[in-house]
This record gives structure tokens, C-alpha cells and sequence, in this order.
């Protein structure tokens, strides 16, 4: 038992992307001892995808996020479009309920979201560290009791340990959880952020203010694969 009397945490959370953050802030808001262990530079500085935040999810954890969440647009319109190499059929749903707050889903930049998140958890009292990556879970028998970091005295213990590194979870894979993810099962999204003035956006989209539109696309651009790509509005891009 004596290993076991080194820095002791009552959760490690792996990873500050939107699930880490979640968990970590709730364990914490709990009054749990929560170290939170990611990666990058900062929460988000490795994270170059946009996204959809449905609100309902959000608001159960934090019900005021609204008031200070770096928010683009408020989405108030959705289109489906499906695409073949020179035409495409499609369909749109608008609604008005859609404008009115609360507003029900908006489109974020992760990279500004993840940090605004990251934020909330510290004042939750969590503690964070970034530039540092888990190498492996500590177990005893079967049970996970820590994580060894890639820094000198790393090892780390906690009686729960919150694995949130991704879909392709290197830690996971390593742990026995779950095997090789098969390339046949897995897409390379490529995303591409276009710059124009607010007001060519709003003219475009037929928007106003911080309204938004979603545009889901499956098909040829796809290449019947399962899921659709994406374009949607921020504020200026």
C-alpha cells in the first residue's frame, strides 16, 4: 500500500475536449479532488473542428452558459442535401420557434469553446495540466487505480479514472478495453474555414444578427459512407 500513499486524487479526468470538461466539472462542482490531464498547450489548442452545440446537454450542467460561452450563431434553419457528382435534390426545415430564446442549438469554433470550458472547470476547483500526456493506466488485478504521465515522478492515483482522449483512445486500446479501430470503419474529415464579412453571410444565408444555418450533405461527397458532411455559419466565416 505504500505506492499508493503518492499524489492521490479522488478522479483523474484524460483529456479537456467537451466529455473531459463535462466530467471533470461535474465531479468538481461534487466537491471531488479532480485533476484534469490534457495534452495540448491549452483545452482546444489541438482541436481544429467546428460543431453543433445543442444546448439541452449544456444547460443541465451549466444552466447560465449563455451568458459568457463564446457562441457564434444561433441555428435557425437546417438543410439536407443529397449530392451527386453535377446536381443535387434537397430539403430545408425553418422555424421561428427556432428564434426565440433560449435558443435551442448553436454553432461554436471548438478551439475557443474548449477553452471557455476549461475555464469553468477550474472554478469549479479542479485542477488542470496541459503539455503532459498519459502514457498508461496504473492497474491493480483489474481495477485502474492511476495514470503514469510522460513526466519524472508521473505516476498519478485516483480511485476513478475518466479516460476522455478520444474516439481512438490510445489509453483505451492499451488497457485492453477495446481492440485496433479497423481502417474500413474509419473517415478522414477534412475541414476548410471561409472568411467573409458578417453581412455577406447574412445576405447569402438569408440570416440576420446571429442567426445561423446548417447545411448536412450526403452522397457522392460522402461516398456512401455513413454520416454527412457539413457546412455551417459563424459569425464572420
Amino acid at each position: 500500500m505504500a505506492r499508493h500513499a503518492k499524489e492521490k486524487f479522488d478522479a483523474i479526468v484524460v483529456g479537456a475536449g467537451p466529455s473531459g470538461n463535462a466530467a471533470a466539472y461535474t465531479m468538481a462542482q461534487a466537491g471531488l479532488k479532480v485533476l484534469q490531464i490534457e495534452r495540448g498547450e491549452y483545452p482546444g489548442s489541438k482541436n481544429v473542428q467546428g460543431a453543433i452545440l445543442y444546448a439541452d446537454a449544456l444547460e443541465r450542467i451549466i444552466p447560465d452558459f449563455r451568458d459568457d460561452a463564446p457562441l457564434e450563431r444561433h441555428v435557425i434553419e437546417q438543410r439536407v442535401w443529397v449530392l451527386d457528382d453535377a446536381s443535387f435534390v434537397g430539403t430545408h426545415f425553418r422555424s421561428d420557434d427556432y428564434n426565440k430564446p433560449p435558443y435551442n442549438r448553436y454553432t461554436i469554433i471548438r478551439a475557443q469553446f474548449d477553452k471557455w470550458f476549461s475555464s469553468k472547470v477550474r472554478e469549479a476547483g479542479a485542477l488542470l495540466i496541459c503539455e503532459t500526456t498519459v502514457e498508461e493506466l496504473l492497474l491493480d488485478g483489474e481495477r485502474v487505480v492511476g495514470v503514469r504521465c510522460d513526466r519524472i515522478g508521473g505516476e498519478v492515483y485516483a480511485d476513478v479514472v475518466v479516460v476522455a482522449d478520444g474516439v481512438n483512445s490510445t489509453l483505451a486500446r492499451k488497457a485492453g478495453l477495446h481492440g485496433e479501430i479497423q481502417a474500413s470503419n474509419v473517415a478522414l474529415a477534412v475541414k476548410e474555414i471561409l472568411f467573409m464579412p458578417e453581412e455577406v453571410i447574412q445576405q447569402r444565408f438569408n440570416v440576420k444578427d446571429e442567426e445561423g444555418v446548417v447545411i448536412e450533405m450526403m452522397g457522392s461527397v460522402t461516398e456512401g459512407m455513413v454520416g454527412t458532411g457539413f457546412l455551417y455559419t459563424n459569425r464572420d466565416s
